[in-house]
């Protein structure tokens, strides 16, 4: 049942925009958690902030014609800083160093929240999907790159300063793969769904297809790549000891072909090791969408 104004108006919704590197998703959430419209349009790039924010702004007034907006939420890829700027001139530069949530309010008439991508699919999952009722949440998003954010009680964890940490920017062992963050080699470009295109040649479904009719080979390229997805997890699970792990992003929808190379890399010593329950989204690619309307709603309170 979709939510509607007080005043019998048009109905009442809360955006949720999910910014990512590659493409950008909305969602028009009613208070139930409905979804009541979504769209999908590519990320901007190589143009102007205000050109870029401009785009953005259309985009939501052409995916909630005919509803009334209560606020407005998105969920970039980081780093977001504590005040609410996104710092991310290598995957995001046409959003950067612009207060984009000031400028959203001044053009959609709503109040507008921002946080990391990463935080707005835990707190969907923790809200409507895979997480609900957990205490200890641990979210990775295997994507465009690689999101992690862990909840404690439904709440963000954060640094000192107040930003999100961005762990998924952590060392692991593996071949080379040097990462704009510094790292020469990084658990995001050995885990991302782009690390795995890489190890599928681009052919990713046509392996996966091969992989669940029993070919070895095919098997073997996914088996690797859950033993790097695994690598860095299980840093993770030694930091945060959650009650329950969610895989989430495109990548996910493999989890049944890499999981087993996952596990493998998680094996470790008895009394050091942490073994949550693990599950894959139920929100699927809107996770981080439907997060970030309920970051935006007025009576959210972190």
């Amino acid at each position: 049942m979709r939510t509607s104004a007080p005043s019998g108006g048009p109905p009442t919704v809360t955006v949720g925009v999910d910014l990512g590197g590659t493409g950008t998703r909305i969602v028009a959430l009613g208070n139930d958690g409905e979804v009541v419209r979504q769209a999908t349009t590519p990320t901007a790039a190589g143009i102007r902030p205000a050109q870029a924010i401009s785009g953005l702004a259309d985009a939501i007034i052409e995916a909630t014609a005919g509803l009334q907006i209560r606020g407005i939420g998105i969920g970039a890829t980081g780093p977001v800083d504590a005040q609410g700027i996104i710092q991310n001139p290598d995957t995001l530069p046409a959003f950067s160093n612009v207060p984009i949530t000031s400028i959203l309010t001044d053009r959609l008439g709503a109040p507008c929240a921002i946080d990391n991508d990463a935080v707005a699919a835990a707190v969907g999952e923790h809200t409507y999907g895979a997480g609900r009722g957990s205490t200890g949440l641990l979210v990775i998003t295997l994507g465009t790159g690689v999101g992690v954010a862990a909840l404690t009680r439904g709440r963000p964890v954060r640094g000192a300063d107040g930003s999100h940490p961005e762990a998924e920017h952590i060392a692991i062992s593996g071949p080379a793969a040097p990462c704009y963050c510094g790292l020469p080699t990084c658990w995001e470009q050995l885990a991302s769904r782009t690390a795995l295109s890489q190890l599928a040649a681009g052919q990713i479904h046509e392996l996966a297809d091969k992989a669940r009719g029993g070919d070895a080979a095919a098997s073997q390229v996914f088996g690797t790549y859950g033993e790097r997805v695994g690598a860095g997890l299980m840093t993770l699970l030694t930091i945060f000891r959650p009650d329950r792990v969610i895989i989430g992003g495109s990548a996910a929808q493999f989890s049944d072909l890499f999981e087993h190379g996952l596990h493998r890399s998680l094996d470790r010593a008895a009394r050091y090791s942490w073994t949550p329950a693990l599950a894959t989204a139920e929100l699927g690619n809107l996770s981080g969408a439907i997060g970030a309307a309920v970051i935006a709603r007025p009576d959210r309170q972190w």
